[in-house]
């Protein structure tokens, strides 16, 4: 299963590179030339082989793989290289090489096989060091040093914390609801917003969801979107949850920076993940909290996705140099 490198390639024989971000709920694939330009998308289920059953994983990866191919009109074969960010590595490798045994069963030999949070740093850095923050269903963060030393904070799930993550803002939300019912916090409109987006009668039915039926974390991350909501209306609580997110978040990247040794906090910090994106309040508290500790930290947003990210990478491993212009055209087409 060793890789074979790619040298000298001419215009007329480009690398094509799939790029593949596999996630709990769905997995993504782009195709890429060496140019940078995109030949064609895929999309189909989960991929993470510690969530689901292997069939499930290889029918995913697989059918992601057909897809893009297909909308590329090119087979299999053609594929230089498969760089993949999946959801069951971590950042320090562990879980690769199951994936890449099933890779090489789909009869892909080239892979560079990384966790998707490795894939997002380098999308949201556009491959140069820093931290990265995210915050989607759960949360972590990872830093990597100049030498590539790389430092992971937070991640440990929802029974340790997930700070800042869509689950910590929903169980927050879960506990001032709680506070309000019983009359021992203040008032606020989460309570309500819980009931009709569980749909339910009264709030002492979340009782039942939680405990009889088993609400899952990512059914509690859902409740995110109608704290959001309800904080938009400018409810103290509901904003109060998400400046408090932001900080819970910022303090795992100062960690990250004091366990680097980044003198002065002088790094690049970004962001990912469909909470602090998507919310102004949380971000904001991030921004805050991070330059109040460090006076030449540059806090920036994403500049490519986590697909792209993969592209990057595979690039690297792949043995190709980035043209004037490639970052460039990879933000002009969305990726």
């Amino acid at each position: 299963m060793g890789f074979e490198q790619k040298r000298g390639c001419s215009d007329d024989d480009m690398s094509l590179i799939l790029a593949i971000d596999g996630g709990g709920s769905r997995t993504r694939c782009t195709a890429f030339d060496e140019g940078g330009n995109v030949l064609g998308t895929g999309e189909s289920g989960p991929s993470n082989h510690l969530l689901v059953d292997r069939g499930t994983v290889a029918e995913s990866i697989g059918t992601v793989i057909d897809q893009t191919l297909a909308a590329s009109d090119r087979i299999r074969g053609d594929a230089s290289l498969i760089a993949a960010g999946l959801a069951g590595v971590d950042y320090d490798g562990t879980g690769e090489a199951e994936m890449r045994e099933l890779f090489w069963e789909l009869g892909f030999k080239n892979t560079l096989i990384e966790g998707d949070m490795v894939m997002a740093h380098a999308g949201a850095l556009a491959g140069e060091p820093g931290v990265l923050a995210l915050a989607g269903t759960g949360s972590s963060v990872l830093g990597i040093d100049d030498a590539g030393k790389r430092i992971k904070v937070g991640g440990w799930g929802p029974v340790f914390g997930d700070e800042g993550s869509a689950y910590w803002i929903g169980q927050s939300a879960l506990r001032a609801a709680a506070r309000d019912f019983d009359g021992r916090g203040p008032r606020t409109d989460l309570t309500n917003a819980i009931v009709k987006a569980l749909g339910l009668n009264s709030f002492e039915g979340t009782v039942e969801s939680v405990y009889v039926q088993g609400m899952e974390p990512r059914e509690i991350a859902k409740l995110s979107r109608a704290v959001y909501a309800v904080a938009e209306t400018g409810d103290p609580i509901a904003v109060s949850i998400f400046e408090t997110a932001g900080r819970e978040l910022a303090e795992c990247v100062e960690a990250a920076i004091i366990r680097l040794g980044v003198r002065d906090g002088r790094t690049k910090v970004s962001f990912e993940g469909s909470v602090i994106t998507s919310c102004t309040v949380m971000r904001d508290s991030f921004c805050k909290y991070l330059q109040e500790r460090f006076s030449s930290v540059e806090i920036v947003p994403p500049s490519l996705s986590p697909v792209a990210g993969a592209y990057l990478l595979g690039r690297k491993k792949w043995g190709l140099e980035n043209p004037n212009g490639l970052l460039q055209k990879l933000r002009a087409k969305g990726n």
